[in-house]
This record gives C-alpha cells, sequence and structure tokens, in this order.
C-alpha cells in the first residue's frame, strides 16, 4: 500500500513538472492571420477575405454593420470617422470595402499587389 501511494505521489510530481513546462503559443499577428498562403506577403483577395472576417467576428448584432462599439474592437481608434463616409453612426460594408481599397493603396508602397512585412510595418 506504502509503495502504490509513493508511486502514485512520484508520477504526479512528473505529471505537475511537465504540465508546468507547457507553453501555449503566442497567437498570431494581424498578418500572419491575413497572409493565408503564409509566403510573407498579403495580397489583394487575403486582405479582403481578412477585413471581411474581422467585421463579420466583430459584428456582435449581426445586422450587417459594425456601430461604434463593436468596431472598436476590430479598427484602431479613429478610424471609424474615416470609414463611416455617410456619418450616420455604423459602418456598412461598402463604406469598409471603399476604405479598405484606400488603405490597401496606402500600405502597398511599393505598388506591387501585395504588402510584405516591412510595407505592414509602416503603418
Amino acid at each position: 500500500m506504502i509503495r502504490t501511494t509513493l508511486a502514485f505521489a512520484v508520477a504526479m510530481a512528473f505529471c505537475a513538472s511537465a504540465a508546468a513546462q507547457v507553453v501555449a503559443d503566442a497567437p498570431p499577428t494581424k498578418f500572419d492571420a491575413a497572409d493565408r498562403n503564409h509566403d510573407g506577403r498579403v495580397d489583394r483577395t487575403e486582405y479582403d477575405g481578412f477585413v471581411q472576417e474581422l467585421v463579420l467576428l466583430h459584428d456582435a448584432d449581426r445586422d450587417g454593420r459594425l456601430s461604434r462599439s463593436e468596431a472598436s474592437a476590430a479598427f484602431p481608434p479613429g478610424r471609424f470617422e474615416q470609414i463611416d463616409s455617410n456619418g450616420d453612426g455604423y459602418l456598412a460594408v461598402e463604406e469598409v470595402d471603399a476604405f479598405t481599397d484606400r488603405d490597401f493603396a496606402v500600405l502597398d508602397a511599393n505598388k506591387d499587389g501585395a504588402v510584405d512585412r516591412t510595407e505592414a510595418a509602416r503603418k
């Protein structure tokens, strides 16, 4: 009985030390999440897909548009006013699309049709 208890205690000690050493992977950066094919560049299709997923993820009430509070988690502060071109207090899909057209053009500094890590870091 004592051997069984001792063996159990030793086994638990090994399990505890092994579990303490497990480190979770860091969450992907926005660039890594957008770079679907992992080629180190985000082309226009990848960029559009990432933005669409971002909007869907944050559209909590599923009304097809983002309120200011919903958008606060998706876009940097101050961007809401830039994107809300009609000033109605919501970001419609058309407004987000128009903004991403301009945003991608600015990010793609060398105009090669894709944003690399260097270009993304400039923003």
